[in-house]
């Protein structure tokens, strides 16, 4: 099989010729650890972009967010190529350059109302939300206003130059997947109103919640459908719907505010023939029903942290949800010797993969995990993973 095959078969809840390899995304530091440091880097950029134009900088730096975006995405797939995974994910960063001469921190706003502050991670940005501002009804309206109007236009036609470009380069040698990732629509609304406002509204005027995830989810359906026109079959809601010791808000306040808005999204994925996988950290054990309940076709993350236990999420949802993730970033990726990756490893496939319907993967990713953890995981997956499996 090859790498596209692989994952769609176990995304079915088949058994491929051996268990696929997948990231939500190798971070910028350890991409150039793989292929090379660019001459230039983002913050090169910066300081020259704030050089030459010190006046209007933020607005010429926004308008090369598109060309970076490409760029850094091509670069995170020709890295997973080269440690050898199947499927690795792509997708826009709705962000813009923010010139506020009060903060000496560079600042990006994105169309949720959300301010980040652009970190250096060894030459490269590094998004970090600090926190929201759509923290009013009037405010809402005119983020509505654009989301619904000129904002889905300019992103359904990025979205399709962005993705044909990279899956026409790369999609005989991997699988790419589309992620909204920074963008997902429980975290955009959390986030870009903040979290004061928004429970506050939740408990006030939950109808003004709904409409939020819907509006968002609409934008997110859109954006789907413009990446599967030209290609796109694997998709990723990126949303972390859980804290380490459980669940956000309960799962009925779940089913109530947002599985409307998520069947939104899964549906429009599954009738434009395509699949559709939820990332979330955390516990989210009591959240599984409503995970199949919203018509994904896999969760990732799984993590081993938040004592999530693979085989109760392998024995109660296994024969619905293709079940990705599982292998520790907080050791075993970061300071784990080959023999430790190689145990987690084996012991993911050994309860999860039985009858299919199992990608490893790590259980997220940061800076600091290691390149060489990676490319044991990818090891490890292909001496344990074939199928049959004999461990």
């Amino acid at each position: 099989m090859n790498c596209r095959e692989r994952i769609l078969t176990a995304l079915n809840l088949e058994e491929p010729d051996r268990v696929p390899s997948h990231l939500i995304l190798i971070d910028a530091n350890n991409v150039d650890k793989i292929l090379g440091k660019p001459q230039i880097s983002d913050f090169d950029v910066v300081e020259q972009v704030k050089s030459n134009n010190p006046d209007n900088w933020a607005e010429e730096l926004t308008n090369l967010v598109e060309s970076v975006e490409t760029q850094v995405f091509s670069r995170c797939v020709e890295a997973a190529i080269e440690i050898g995974l199947d499927m690795m994910q792509v997708g826009i960063i709705p962000l813009y350059f923010i010139d506020d001469s009060d903060d000496e921190r560079l600042l990006m706003k994105d169309i949720f109302g959300r301010v980040w502050e652009a970190r250096n991670n060894e030459g490269n940005f590094n998004p970090y939300y600090l926190y929201g501002t759509m923290d009013s009804i009037e405010k809402w309206k005119d983020i509505k206003e654009q989301i619904e109007g000129p904002l889905t236009q300019k992103y359904k036609k990025f979205v399709k130059k962005f993705y044909r470009r990279i899956n026409r380069k790369y999609k005989n040698e991997i699988l790419v997947a589309v992620t909204n990732d920074l963008a997902g629509v429980f975290e955009s609304a959390s986030q870009g109103m903040g979290i004061k406002f928004y429970s506050k509204m939740l408990h006030k005027n939950p109808k003004f919640i709904k409409e939020v995830h819907n509006v968002y989810a609409q934008f997110t359906a859109d954006i789907y459908e413009s990446y599967s026109e030209v290609g796109a079959e694997v998709f990723i809601e990126s949303g972390d719907l859980a804290y380490k010791t459980g669940p956000m808000m309960s799962p009925k306040k779940f089913y109530d505010l947002l599985q409307p808005a998520y069947k939104l999204i899964t549906d429009n994925v599954h009738e434009n023939g395509g699949r559709i996988v939820l990332h979330t950290d955390g516990q989210v054990t009591p959240l599984l029903d409503f995970i199949v309940d919203c018509g994904f076709d896999g969760l990732h993350s799984l993590e081993p942290t938040a004592n999530v236990k693979l085989e109760l999420v392998k024995r109660k949802v296994g024969k619905q949800l293709c079940l990705l993730g599982n292998i520790d970033v907080s050791h075993v990726l970061v300071k784990g010797t080959k023999q430790e990756v190689f145990e987690a490893v084996k012991r993911a496939i050994k309860i999860a993969g039985p009858q299919g319907g199992f990608i490893i993967s790590a259980a997220n990713m940061h800076p600091h995990v290691q390149v060489e953890n990676l490319k044991w995981m990818v090891e490890a997956t292909r001496k344990y993973g074939e199928y049959p499996l004999k461990i």
